[in-house]
């Protein structure tokens, strides 16, 4: 997936990934660091996965592969908003409109794209351009431990924590989201 980004864009640009999209974003800079102008990490990890990672997406893989994806999608969404959104049902259709159409079989190919990925905490520190880390306070997905643990290696970088937001923050709070981007985009000029 960095490849293919570094390959389909010429010249330099910002990258914002958000959750899966960091872990791409991530190796976009640890493959071209010279071509990233700007970088947002949001609701996602350098870590590579733990063990209980591995585990729990071999399981939702074992769902999915056992014809159960749209079941799947409603079992995650609660660990993809804070504790205070989970009975938020316009949360929850806006979580399947955007999951369904991702299909079983791409939902496989991701995760196995990301599964053994490697630990990138140590590129964190040799990251100089622009920087945002952004993460919802109640992210039970990737705990905002981790994000602290980015903000602390990435010294310069700009770190806001959105409140009453999980890991599904840009529709948990978009307002807040917004002015998080908005911050960090104005780094960029």
């Amino acid at each position: 997936m960095a490849e293919r980004l570094l390959c389909e864009n010429t010249g330099d640009f910002a990258v914002l990934g958000t959750s899966m999209g960091g872990y791409v974003a991530l190796k976009v800079m640890r493959q071209a660091p010279e071509r990233i102008t700007a970088l947002a990490l949001v609701s996602t990890s350098a870590r590579a996965d733990t063990d209980e990672q591995k585990a729990a997406r071999a399981r939702q893989s074992a769902l999915v592969e056992a014809g159960q994806f749209t079941a799947l999608i409603d079992a995650a969404f609660p660990g993809v908003v804070a504790a205070e959104n989970e009975s938020d049902e316009t949360l929850l259709a806006i979580w399947r409109q955007m999951t369904t159409p991702v299909g079983a079989d791409a939902f496989l190919r991701q995760q196995q794209a990301v599964v053994n990925r490697a630990d990138l905490r140590y590129l964190l520190p040799a990251i100089t351009c622009p920087t945002a880390i952004i993460h919802g306070a109640g992210d039970r997905l990737i705990p905002i431990a981790v994000a602290e643990e980015s903000a602390a290696a990435l010294t310069t970088a700009s770190y806001t924590v959105i409140k009453d937001a999980g890991h599904f923050l840009f529709h948990e709070q978009p307002a807040a989201a917004r002015a998080a981007i908005i911050a960090w985009l104005d780094l960029t000029v």
